[in-house]
This record gives C-alpha cells, structure tokens and sequence, in this order.
C-alpha cells in the first residue's frame, strides 16, 4: 500500500483524540474500519505507531518520528489548498473556526444577520493550538479561543492579530451535588488538594493543563488526573457519577446532579479572544463578530450564571466583557 494524505490524517487524528474509537467518529467511519486501516497504514510503514496507556493510546518513537513529519507536510498541504481558494472563491465566504461552546449555534446565528452577504463556513475544535495552526496555515479566517495566560497558551504566529473579547473570565468549578464542599458559596483552590481531576479537553500544546498544575501547586498541591480525552457530555456524566471535578466557564449550562461554585480569589483566568489573519479579514469585519460573540456571550451570562444562588453575592466571579463602542474602541489588539 502507498502512504498517502489521507493516511497522514488518520494517524493525526488518532494522536489528536489519544483513542481508536474518537478519531474513528470524528472521521465518520467505524472503529473496525479505521482500526483495519491503522494496521494497514503500519505495515505500509514497518512497525507500530501507538501503544496503549492508562489514557488511551500513546505514540511509540516511531510514531512520534511519523507524526512530526506528517504534520509539517499537511500544514504545508493546508497552505496550498488554502491559499489557493483565495484566487477562486472570492471574499464572498467567511472561514470561521472556534473552540467547543454552548454559544456557538447562537453565534452563528447572529453572524448570519450582521453579515447577510457572506457564506460562512465552520470549522470547530476543542483546541486553540489547532486552530491556531489552521490560522496559520490560512485554512480558516478567523477563529475565536478560550485560552489560559500568554505564559502557557500558544502565541500569535507571525501574521496573525489577537482581539480581546472577555478578560478575565474567572474559572469555577463543577462539583457532584452530594460533594463534601456542595453547601459552600466559594471555594479555596487549595481546598481541592484530594479531589480527583477532570482534564482540560485539549492538547497540551494548548497549557491548560500546565496552567492548573501551576496553580495548584502554588497553593501546596499537585492535581491528580484520571481522565482525559473527553467530550463535553462526557464530562458532565463523570462529574454527575461523582467521579470527579472540573474547571468550569461561567457560561456553562446547568447540568444534572452537578453544581457550580466560584474559586476564591480568582486563582485560574481564561481569555476569550478572536485571532484572524490581517491580509484576508478587515478591521470592521472583526468587530462586528466581535459584537455578535459579545451579545450572545452576555446572553448565556444571563441565563445559566446568573441563576446560581451566588452570583449576585460574589462580583469578583464576574467575568468583563470588552465592548466596542461605536466601533472606535479596540480592546487589547496585539500583533505577532
């Protein structure tokens, strides 16, 4: 069998979601079919390229030798294609990447509205890192993040701008209803030094992982981590079972047998950003996704945080939206 781009996808895929089974739904195929056709792919390149793990599926040397040059070439191949489709598709369609939210189907919505003349198209991952790369890579236009501080996130690449949307945005957490601290309106970090831990559900080229294990350990501790690689409802059933906490957005939705309590002193931050490529998206345009992300931003505020008994009773929870006013104010607009 000869190796071919769509081989390389597969085995990043797999890398990416670290299970068979995720990188097999991800790709719309069964997980028989795509584990036949990681096997097929091995033998076309003479040994294995993951091994199993306590969180699923790790990369072996030599896995870890194919993956960094299978990325490099389809970034180079992302390039191409993407900038090609500037010379035939004209300024009519919009690419649009974001990370996983309860917002973005309203988003979307707004987007629509302000932007009647423009086909928008989506591209939605739970990581920033690879939206960033497929920034980059211009495969998409603009993409908006939820990120950890400049120390741990990815940076800007060369080309690319950042806009500031929401900063801070102070993390919670997600307890099971019957935890020990449920009764409590605010919790220590430090308070959670036993508790088992949910990871961030992202790569950790994104350093939110890194980001809590900081923090944690600057009040005495080092997180223990049992789960990773999980999607949103998956989260949330771990969590209700009791087997469980995590890092929560204020925005997050209510949730079954779970509760959402603020971290005292606002130990853990998120920004929420737009990045975009400066040669294909104009200022204006970016302010008007900007305002569209805001309005219904400070809808799910409304709805889901400012339902919870505590809200109103602890302002340093609240996250600060950065408005545009009349369009003249550019909020924490950085240049790589």
């Amino acid at each position: 069998m000869e190796l071919e781009l769509r081989h390389l996808r597969v085995v990043c895929r797999v890398a990416d979601t670290g299970s068979v089974s995720k990188a097999a739904a991800a790709l719309g195929v069964s997980q028989p079919s795509l584990t036949a056709q990681l096997h097929r792919i091995e033998d076309a390149i003479g040994g294995a390229l993951f091994e199993r793990g306590s969180y699923g599926v790790m990369a072996t040397p030599l896995g870890k030798h194919v993956l960094g040059r299978a990325r490099a070439m389809l970034a180079d191949m992302d390039d191409l294609v993407g900038s090609s489709r500037r010379y035939t598709s004209g300024s009519a369609v919009l690419r649009l990447g974001s990370v996983r939210t309860v917002m973005f189907g309203g988003w979307l919505s707004r987007l629509e509205e302000l932007l009647p003349g423009r086909e928008i198209t989506t591209q939605v991952d739970p990581s920033c890192a690879v939206l960033t790369d497929l920034l980059a890579a211009d495969v998409v236009d603009v993409v908006m993040l939820g990120r950890c501080d400049d120390a741990h996130s990815p940076p800007c690449p060369p080309g690319i701008r950042e806009q500031t949307m929401v900063w801070p945005e102070p993390f919670a957490i997600a307890l099971p209803e019957d935890h020990r601290l449920a009764g409590a309106t605010e919790i220590d970090l430090a308070d959670l030094a036993e508790e088992i831990w949910i990871c961030p559900p992202a790569g950790k080229e994104d350093g939110d992982l890194a980001y809590l294990r900081d923090a944690c350990e600057a009040v005495g501790f080092t997180p223990e981590f049992r789960y990773a690689n999980l999607d949103t409802s998956e989260i949330e059933q771990l969590i209700g079972a009791g087997r469980g906490i995590s890092l929560c957005a204020p925005t997050v939705r209510p949730v079954p047998r779970t509760i959402v309590l603020p971290l005292a002193g606002q130990p853990l931050l998120w920004r929420r950003a737009l990045r975009w490529r400066a040669d294909s998206t104009p200022q204006e345009e970016i302010d008007l996704i900007h305002q569209a992300f805001i309005d219904v931003y400070t809808e799910a505020i409304a709805e889901n945080a400012a339902a919870r008994p505590w809200w109103h009773t602890h302002p340093a929870a609240h996250p600060t939206v950065l408005r545009l006013v009349d369009n003249q104010r550019r909020p924490d607009i950085t240049d790589a």
